[in-house]
């Protein structure tokens, strides 16, 4: 049996304000459309029955080190990969295209260089 839908907080402050106002558990499950075990759980716990702000690991990439990353690729002469050299990242190369592909203004491509080559009169690419 899968889990049921989380109450709302506007459903748990209604819940709450009944048990203020005197009524019982099983009056407020009727009134409210939830079981009475939900009703009780709400009421003892009401601290532990908030959801926490921001479920999974933690982001690999913060707010600044994504500026950086857009900064050193807007240029247009960096790779995805240089700039992970560059500024010496801990994560993996496809988490960097992401946070490039995230900028909606920008539109990155990877230009290749071309250029003679030092001595020779044929273009290198």
């Amino acid at each position: 049996m899968g889990a049921a839908r989380e109450l709302s907080p506007e459903e748990k402050t209604t819940i709450l304000t009944l048990v203020k106002a005197g009524l019982s558990l099983r009056a407020i499950a009727e009134a409210t459309n939830c079981s009475r075990s939900t009703c009780q759980r709400v009421v003892q716990i009401p601290a532990k029955s908030k959801r926490p702000s921001r479920r999974g690991s933690p982001k690999k990439i913060d707010e600044k080190l994504q500026r950086r990353i857009i900064r050193s690729v807007s240029t247009g002469k960096m790779s995805a990969a240089k700039v992970k050299d560059k500024l010496q990242l801990t994560c993996s190369l496809s988490t960097v295209q992401r946070a490039i592909r995230s900028v909606d203004w920008l539109k990155y491509k990877k230009y290749v260089e071309f250029g003679y080559k030092e001595g020779d009169k044929r273009i290198v690419s």
